[in-house]
């Protein structure tokens, strides 16, 4: 990791990771193994799957037998993801910081350095020209390998020990305020979860309203449609706009910005959607992600179709269930329920049309649908702007990272 002019500021050097310590490789610790307590350890998918820069808290643990025939690790180690799907999942890194006794498991590369910062290293070895190089040691198709022979002649410039600390401690602040963002964000959505619980049945009502609720099947207030019938994406249209699967399962509301695009004129008789339409996804191999629904609030929207593996739901008319309401109304817990048994399947779950209008919903007068989906969509406002400030924050760590990882900005004795 030189600069591109190759000269290196003032102090640093250049080595191999080979000079930086020496390399060990983990060993055993299959799934089941995994116990709910005893010695932690750490198996290779959870380098890229559950850790950042650094291993802080364990996740999973073995019992003293798997214990003695794995790799212990020690505080300042350096773990390497050795396989993965993929040359983002290889390579990764963490850095072990704590004091207990611990253990890694196979295909996982272990450096344990002389003398550099492991808080250090473990910033250093995420960071995009550090990635660049592991890239490019990827061995193989479908799980993709990188050892230690290949690691160690991997090449980074190094401050002197003191500037490392400092660099560390720098950026493990602006850490602590992701992680404080991050805990804001979770606490707002937990309290969006218990608020909707309440709300969404009534057992809390806003002051003015008192009407009985009002039973309904869903077949009574609209009809369901399908999304595309194309079966390759060369039937669908050119430049035109679909909601995509993900989309749907990711948002109460439909967010254009999620859009994805279809390539030729399209065919004949597809369903448009509009404003108020709510869709729902039809099949998964898990039932959290059967039945999840999304409603288009957008009106400004000209030309806008639905994905194959959905289907749309169109009120009658905004006179008894508001679009509004209902994009938080079906995502709540007792609709999910009833949408989770209309479900059918085993390894495959899947929802149809007919079983869907079947469901029964009770809902309040229109007005106070208004007032529960105006305070609803605040907390998500609210969420938003949280998580916005969570992407500048990111943003400008990685910006910094950059900048002081590469010595273009030096940090004071």
């Amino acid at each position: 990791m030189t600069k591109n002019n190759n000269i290196l500021p003032q102090g640093w050097q250049t080595k191999s990771l080979g000079q930086i310590g020496t390399f060990f490789k983990g060993k055993g610790i299959a799934k089941a193994e995994i116990v709910e307590t005893g010695k932690p350890c750490i198996r290779y998918g959870q380098i890229y799957s559950e850790y950042n820069y650094f291993v802080e808290e364990f996740k999973s643990f073995i019992d003293e037998t798997s214990a003695k025939n794995s790799e212990p690790i020690f505080k300042n180690d350096l773990l390497f993801a050795g396989s993965g799907e993929t040359l983002a999942d290889i390579g990764k890194c963490v850095a072990y910081i704590k004091e207990e006794e611990a253990y890694a498991g196979g295909d996982i590369v272990i450096l344990r350095p002389n003398s550099e910062d492991a808080h250090y290293l473990g910033y250093l070895f995420n960071a995009d020209e550090f990635k660049k190089q592991t890239y490019k040691l990827g061995q193989g198709h479908s799980v993709v390998h990188i050892y230690s022979s290949s690691l160690k002649n991997v090449k980074v410039t190094l401050p002197p020990l003191p500037e490392q600390q400092k660099i560390a401690k720098i950026l493990a602040t602006w850490d602590k305020a992701i992680k404080l963002q991050q805990e804001l964000i979770y606490n707002k959505k937990q309290y969006k979860k218990a608020v909707m619980k309440k709300l969404l049945t009534g057992e809390v009502r806003f002051k003015g309203f008192s009407e009985k609720w009002q039973e309904y099947h869903l077949g009574f207030l609209g009809n369901t449609y399908s999304g595309l019938s194309g079966k390759s994406k060369e039937d669908f249209g050119i430049g035109l706009p679909y909601i995509p699967y993900k989309n749907i399962y990711g948002n109460p509301s439909i967010d254009i910005t999620y859009m994805d695009y279809v390539n030729i004129k399209p065919i004949e008789n597809q369903n448009q959607v509009i404003y108020g339409d709510i869709f729902f996804t039809v099949s998964s191999e898990t039932p959290d992600e059967v039945g999840m629904s999304s409603v288009l609030l957008d009106k400004s929207i000209e030309e806008l179709y639905l994905n194959s593996f959905c289907f749309g739901f169109r009120l009658n008319d905004f006179k008894t269930l508001l679009p509004e309401f209902a994009s938080h109304y079906f995502r709540g817990d007792k609709f999910r329920f009833e949408m989770l048994k209309a479900a059918q399947g085993a390894t495959r779950f899947n929802l149809s049309k007919s079983n869907v209008t079947k469901l029964k919903i009770v809902i309040p007068s229109v007005a106070e649908q208004l007032k529960i989906a105006s305070f609803l969509s605040g907390i998500d406002k609210e969420t938003k702007a949280l998580e916005c400030e969570l992407l500048y924050f990111q943003k400008q760590k990685q910006g910094l990272m950059q900048q002081l990882l590469t010595g273009k900005i030096r940090v004071k004795n």
